[in-house]
């Protein structure tokens, strides 16, 4: 896995000298370094996977706090480091609003193998606090903010469809949920499952299941996943012992979220239930696909 560092610094004899070393120092983690000379193009390289921020104070069309105010709204789980000449007694930190960065002086003793091991300590710490993201994350969430998803037509139907779910697999949970940036939302619930709220993606089963080629997923027992260890007590109190999944494909093959079932025994999947399940994912995508062109035409009236 290649881990993306944002290096932003108007000094380009600078910025190579600092990607060069850290190239170097940070080799076993296999650093995918990009570089900008200011916010207009650090904010251009900013996505969702970028997992660090080096940048200097003075830049070429405004300050390093303004590119940390950019990484915050892009990819808020990024480290940062105010890695700078500025000197910082004439650093108003007022302008961070609270936001809490790393300051590394670049002519200061030792200042590049601190700037390296911060940088490796926070690719460390991401990766294992992380969930898996898609090749095509960037894509997947474009496509999923074009749909109207708030139409209480469209949601009273995919209503009916984990009521169909729940009852032909027996169980007393099933949800259609979509994988935002960083949440799982809940679109469509039946059972207990009505009573949950938007969590954090990165303690979603769901999170997995769009990183599936197949688009289904299946999870006998939740305590002998590895991936769930950590919140495998959170999940059994929500009633969620076992696990399907079928992903919701657009017509441009993204993934905007899945709809699930969860047992609260251990229980295997066959072929049949998989395909049954993937089934009834494929008529939302449709319920979905068909509402928002009628809203669209309506709007356009």
């Amino acid at each position: 896995m290649s881990h993306r560092i944002l290096c932003v610094d108007p000094d380009e004899e600078s910025r190579a000298e600092t990607v060069a070393y850290l190239r170097s120092e940070l080799s076993a983690l296999d650093p995918m370094i990009e570089t900008a000379d200011g916010v207009a193009t650090a904010t251009e390289q900013l996505t969702t996977g970028t997992a660090a921020v080096i940048t200097e104070y003075e830049l070429t069309d405004g300050t390093g706090f303004e590119v940390i105010e950019r990484a915050r709204d892009r990819c808020p789980d990024a480290g940062v480091v105010l890695y700078t000449e500025t000197d910082p007694d004439s650093i108003d930190s007022a302008e961070l609003q609270g936001e809490i960065t790393e300051y590394v002086g670049k002519g200061s003793v030792f200042g590049t193998e601190r700037l390296a091991e911060l940088l490796r300590t926070t690719i460390e710490d991401s990766t294992q606090r992380s969930y898996p993201l898609p090749q095509t994350e960037e894509q997947r969430l474009v496509a999923l903010r074009s749909y109207d998803l708030d139409d209480p037509a469209l949601l009273e139907s995919l209503d009916r469809i984990t009521d169909l779910a729940a009852q032909h697999f027996d169980v007393d949970q099933s949800s259609i949920n979509i994988i935002s940036e960083h949440s799982q939302d809940f679109l469509a619930c039946y059972g207990k499952a009505e009573q949950w709220e938007s969590m954090d993606r990165s303690d979603s089963i769901c999170t997995f299941t769009i990183l599936e080629d197949e688009n289904v997923m299946t999870v006998s027992d939740v305590t002998e996943d590895p991936r769930f260890e950590s919140r495998s007590e959170t999940l059994i109190e929500m009633g969620i012992r076992s696990y399907m999944g079928a992903n919701l494909v657009a017509p441009s093959g993204l993934v905007i979220g899945p709809l699930c079932v969860y047992d609260s025994e251990p229980r295997s999947f066959s072929p049949a239930d998989e395909a049954y399940l993937q089934k009834l994912a494929a008529t939302a995508m449709d319920l979905i696909e068909l509402y928002t062109q009628l809203d669209a035409t309506e709007g356009s009236r």
